[in-house]
């Protein structure tokens, strides 16, 4: 950590303090109190010591979240997957590769391979995280369920562990990692990390996730100052350590991996 954060100590500190709205999200984010924890505000209080910069973190809601970055109120979207709404209105900085996957409890062989499947079941429902995005294919799925009352839609991935433990839905669609970090972090759900099953999607493959910096709210220079850092942590390897720290051993491989090395 000391190596790359040395890295980055000459650069410029940002013009303004940076307004970084967060949700809940497992290990990746979390708040004792009102103060965050997790894999990601570790991330950021490292890049605003390297780099001088002032970056308020606070709790929002994950629906609320969304909003306020979509309408300029927030400079910072993390963590966040690509997709072609938040492009045009901010810049991605990809931060390590991630796979959406089915995730169910105690499933059987009988669990939909595809999207396509899980649409043409009438009575499967999915339990989702309100405000999650992870692609077009997803966003299309859960329009469709919600229009056929199959969708269960809960304010983060703790309600969407207990709506599959009562039985309300029979899967949901998210990154492992984040459901294994929620269910590590809470002791009424952590014995449901034995029963979890984790199924692929044809429709969804490996894919980048990172964070979006704002074009609405931020500057040209304070983005470069926060894209130069950030790239700098998943080019040497510090976010991928991080995921390492807070995650069981052998549980992250079929869901994240660090960034491709370029040639």
């Amino acid at each position: 950590m000391a190596g790359w954060l040395a890295v980055a100590t000459a650069q410029a500190a940002c013009t303004r303090p940076i307004n970084v709205p967060m949700a809940a999200i497992g290990v990746s984010v979390n708040f004792d109190e009102s103060k965050a924890v997790g894999i990601y505000p570790t991330l950021l209080r490292e890049v605003a010591a390297s780099t001088r910069c002032q970056l308020d973190m606070h709790k929002v809601p994950r629906a609320r979240l969304q909003t306020l970055f979509d309408a300029g109120q927030a400079d910072m979207l993390i963590p966040a997957s690509a997709t072609p709404a938040r492009d045009a209105i901010a810049e991605f900085v990809p931060l390590i590769q991630v796979r959406v996957s089915l995730l169910t409890l105690d499933a059987d062989a009988a669990v939909p391979r595809s999207l396509a499947d899980l649409l043409a079941q009438p009575d499967y429902k999915l339990a989702v995280v309100r405000g999650f995005s992870f692609g077009a294919a997803y966003d299309a799925t859960v329009a469709a369920l919600r229009q056929r009352n199959r969708l269960i839609e809960e304010p983060d991935p703790s309600g969407v562990a207990r709506a599959l433990r009562q039985g309300l839905a029979q899967a949901t669609v998210m990154t492992a990692s984040i459901m294994v970090g929620t269910l590590v972090n809470d002791t009424e759900l952590q014995p449901l990390l034995k029963r979890l099953r984790i199924e692929p999607l044809e429709e969804l493959g490996w894919s980048a996730s990172g964070l979006y910096l704002s074009r609405r709210a931020l500057g040209e220079a304070d983005r470069r100052t926060l894209r130069t850092a950030f790239g700098q942590a998943a080019r040497n390897g510090r976010i991928w350590q991080l995921f390492n720290e807070h995650h069981p051993p052998g549980s992250l491989g079929v869901s994240i991996r660090p960034l491709p090395t370029p040639p």
